[in-house]
């Protein structure tokens, strides 16, 4: 029953966050509003995938990460954003907040020049952390 709840809230979250994004992009100039359209939907196509694999959740977070990779390296810069908090949720992290300030924290370990390009964010992470 606790992780319904827990995938439930993740879930109603990340829906959340999509509808922020959507509104956010009527403000927003031409190119912003499309990229803010685009994590919006991964968003909550992220919060459906949450939501209906909980034991794969790690390999969701991966393909996640693969396909998200810009977007996420551009977020863990600043330490916030939509796909952070999509990451957070399939990582089950407690608080995406301080997720998104660790990512920046770490953000030259994770993407410094060192890092091999083959290798997944997700594995940095899950191996630092």
């Amino acid at each position: 029953m606790h992780k319904q709840t827990s995938t439930w809230k993740r879930g109603l979250a990340l829906c959340g966050v999509a509808a922020v994004g959507l509104g956010l992009a009527t403000s927003s100039s031409a190119r912003d509003r499309d990229d803010l359209i685009t994590t919006a939907s991964t968003a909550g196509t992220t919060a459906y995938i949450v939501g209906k694999n909980i034991d794969d959740d790690f390999a969701q977070a991966q393909d996640f990460a693969d396909t998200q990779s810009v977007a996420l390296r551009r977020e863990a810069a600043t330490g916030e954003g939509e796909n952070l908090d999509a990451l957070a949720a399939l990582l089950h992290e407690d608080n995406p907040d301080a997720f998104g300030q660790w990512m920046q924290s770490n953000y030259s370990t994770l993407y410094g020049p060192e890092v091999s390009a083959d290798s997944n964010v997700v594995d940095r992470i899950v191996a630092m952390r």
